[in-house]
């Protein structure tokens, strides 16, 4: 008979029934989505870092080195496992050919590797290790999609070619065949700065003893890598390498760093997609509350008559706790079976950058305890409703009154929804349009320049350096410019920890970072560093910095503090330091005069004029959306999704409410057509009644994707090195969505009150049918 009953209940009730299975399986469908693409992501980062095996802490290096100090040093060094020393081959971008493809525009550091010899393989797609034959590279599978390439492309390296030689020493080139793409567990994720190809140890050694020092345009660094004991803290292991003065020319990396910055350009979406199933599983609460006081309302006399007759409360219940049962059920199979095909396009990246996760079904299973736990939720709030109605008495059910209740919660739900949806699109739109800004470059310890140079592939940098500096003084298409020298050094906290500290040196106020406290440094004893190092070295504005340079030990007052999320997020900025350490880099900033009205044509030859010289030689707007593409592109994806999902929600949301407002003042609206209202301007009014408050909704997301949505970012980011975080509003695009959400809404309302002209006026003398 229960069955009976419900079929018939819900053939009497199709849209109602169709809207409660459609919002229990929109809950469940984007919990299961954010389970299996967090559990794919996450294992497939998890297999490709352990195949690989990732080192736990690597030190670079680019010098001269002595492997009899790293010897002795994990010699007496018992949580060391394993260490290697890996060469690295820094190319110039401007003489490398990806399939006919210049990488003059790169903002990596691209270079040749051969393959690890105890640990930190490169892998190919199969995720095995690769046999790379003379002639043949694997080149990082970042650049397959990005241009266009294929197996059997080629690769072109200009080699021995440096200002001044000759055109027949000019004219050397190595052309290499790619035989495939390789997964780096480390330098995957183009915030990476760096990108290895995999070539043969005798290609390797051919390039270098051609190509390398001071006629050629090539520089050999060095990753000084060690596998340590499980457990085995990597910050105190970093300290005990800086007070044993190990080779450290260069950023330290962490295996925990590596995880983050492989899980943050897609781990950045699944936020967004978490955020979304939140949101949308609170929205679904309260229409399944509507929907079942509608239900309710219709069934009173229907339930009176039921309790009249002696039925008793339990089975009443039962009955319509097994119409929501089924709903669940209908709900979950749809919500488990529904992210196994819209998560293709999602994690398309993530299979293509690591793989496929060694434990897929362990993915699954989370999953369907997600949808599981969703719909628990949804039946227990359910349960919960339904015993209200134990207090309603027989006499009032079979009297059908209404309450004389305005609905003004309704219409409140319809602003709180609305406001939902609004904030929904516009978190990940403005995120990527704050990532996608030149602004950003503030929070990645980068001065607001206009153009950036890079010098590092080069036998003497400090003389590259000074010729690019003498060619802009005299440059009369050049408005400013300042010149920034990158070494490394050993820094003491108050409380003695000790750090390998990436200083930045030079004039650091012509285009400054973002400070969060204090400025940058202006005197020859004052130092600015990252917030990372700040709390790691437990360091504020006022507090003396002690540096060890050219042998002796030296005082810096901590002048700022500012954010980095480059290098690990652990940096340091100073107008000088004492000592004789070499150059690891130099960056030059340019600002050009008229460069509004300047013609992007005239703007490339410009730049191009300064690669020839040997620099890598990027708008600053470029290098930011280069470093974070991948961020980005997962970014506009989860936008378009939010998008979809505000678009679907606002205009059921609002449709459902309005008939649950037509059909609680029904009496109300017959008795004001039995008056001489019409249709028409009963219409009127409630369209501008339901209208109201999705304005104000809209309106009110507005405020809070902007302000909410902003504090909620800045609370993520800050993990990663990022403080003071700001949005950097679209006004087109916010546009954009509040004029589309406005049309959504009011389509839906309109859609929601042609109820009214069913509603007859003699249904507020006699009851209703």
């Amino acid at each position: 008979m229960i069955v009976k009953l419900i079929g018939n209940e819900i053939k009497q009730n199709k849209l109602y029934s169709l809207m409660t299975v459609f919002f229990m399986a929109a809950s469940a469908m984007l919990t299961a989505l954010t389970v299996l693409l967090f559990a794919n992501l996450a294992g497939a980062v998890g297999s490709l870092m352990d195949k690989a095996q990732v080192p736990d802490y690597m030190q670079m290096h680019a010098g001269e080195l002595d492997e009899e100090v790293i010897a002795r040093f994990a010699d007496n060094h018992e949580e060391i496992e394993k260490w290697q020393i890996c060469p690295f081959l820094n190319l110039d971008n401007s003489r490398i050919t990806l399939g006919g493809h210049t990488l003059a525009d790169s903002t990596q550091d691209n270079g040749l590797a051969v393959q690890g010899e105890q640990f930190d393989y490169l892998l190919d797609m199969e995720n095995k290790l690769p046999q790379v034959r003379p002639g043949e590279v694997y080149v990082p599978v970042c650049y397959r999609a990005r241009y266009g390439l294929s197996v059997g492309d080629s690769m072109v390296v200009e080699i021995g070619a440096g200002p001044g030689d000759s055109m027949e020493f000019k004219e050397k080139r190595r052309e290499f065949v790619i035989a495939g793409f390789l997964r780096d567990a480390q330098m995957n994720s183009m915030m990476a700065s760096s990108k290895r190809f995999l070539v043969n140890a005798a290609d390797y050694e051919s390039i270098k003893q051609q190509d390398c020092g001071i006629r050629g345009n090539s520089q050999e660094e060095y990753l000084i890598e060690f596998l340590l004991e499980e457990g085995t803290d990597t910050n105190v292991f970093g300290r005990a390498a800086a007070e044993a003065e190990l080779p450290a020319n260069g950023p330290a990396i962490t295996k925990p760093l590596i995880r983050m910055m492989n899980v943050l350009s897609d781990g950045t979406m699944i936020f967004v997609i978490f955020l979304v199933s939140i949101m949308i599983l609170l929205i679904s609460l309260l229409c399944i509350r509507f929907m079942l006081l509608l239900q309710m309302e219709q069934d009173k006399r229907e339930v009176g008559m039921l309790k009249a007759l002696g039925v008793g409360k339990i089975q009443i219940l039962r009955i319509y706790f097994a119409k929501y049962l089924l709903f669940a059920l209908s709900g979950a199979g749809i919500g488990i079976l529904a992210p196994f095909v819209v998560k293709r396009p999602m994690e398309r990246q993530i299979q293509e950058l690591y793989g496929v996760p060694d434990r897929g079904f362990l993915a699954g299973v989370l999953a369907l305890m997600g949808v599981l736990f969703t719909e628990g939720i949804l039946l227990i709030f359910v349960r919960v409703l339904l015993k209200k109605m134990d207090k309603m008495p027989v006499l009032k059910a079979l009297s059908g009154t209404q309450e004389a209740k305005t609905g003004r919660g309704q219409y409140v739900m319809i602003g709180f929804v609305a406001a939902a949806c609004v904030f929904l699109v516009l978190v990940p739109q403005n995120l990527s349009s704050t990532m996608s800004a030149p602004e950003f470059v503030t929070y990645m310890g980068i001065g607001d320049g206009e153009i950036r140079m890079d010098v590092r592939q080069t036998g003497d940098i400090d003389r590259t350096t000074a010729q690019i500096a003498d060619a802009l003084e005299k440059d009369e298409q050049v408005e400013k410019y300042t010149v920034l020298r990158t070494k490394t050094c050993t820094a003491v906290s108050p409380d003695q920890k000790t750090v390998n500290l990436t200083v930045e040196t030079g004039s650091h106020w012509i285009f400054p970072v973002s400070y969060l406290e204090g400025g940058p440094p202006e005197g020859e004893k004052e130092i600015a560093i990252s917030s990372m190092n700040a709390v790691e070295l437990g360091i504020s504005v006022g507090e003396d910095l002690r540096l060890f340079t050219g042998g002796k030990e030296t005082d810096y007052r901590v002048c700022g503090i500012y954010s980095d999320i480059t290098n690990g997020g652990k940096t340091a900025k100073a107008f000088h330091i004492d000592g004789e350490e070499p150059v690891l880099w130099s960056v030059l900033y340019v600002s050009l005069k008229g460069s509004g009205q300047m013609e992007a044509a005239r703007k490339e030859q410009w730049m191009a004029g300064y690669r020839q010289m040997g620099a890598d030689v990027i708008a600053i707007g470029d290098y930011v959306k280069d470093t974070y593409s991948q961020t980005l592109a997962q970014l506009r994806l989860a936008s378009v999704a939010a998008l979809g999902i505000a678009v679907s929600v606002t205009a059921l949301v609002v449709v459902l409410f309005m008939r649950l407002i037509v059909e609680q003042n029904r009496d109300s609206i017959s008795l004001h057509k039995a008056l001489g209202f019409t249709s028409k301007n009963m219409k009127r009014i409630y369209f501008i009644k339901g209208m109201c408050p999705a304005i104000v909704g809209i309106a009110a997301g507005l405020f809070m994707g902007n302000f909410w949505g902003e504090g909620l970012c800045a609370m993520v980011l800050k993990s990663f090195g990022v403080d003071g975080f700001r949005f950097v509003t679209d006004g087109k695009k916010a546009a954009a969505v509040f004029f589309l959400l406005m049309i959504t809404a009011a389509a839906a309302v309109w859609t929601g009150i042609r109820e009214i002209k069913r509603v007859r006026a003699c249904e507020c003398c006699m009851g209703r049918d």
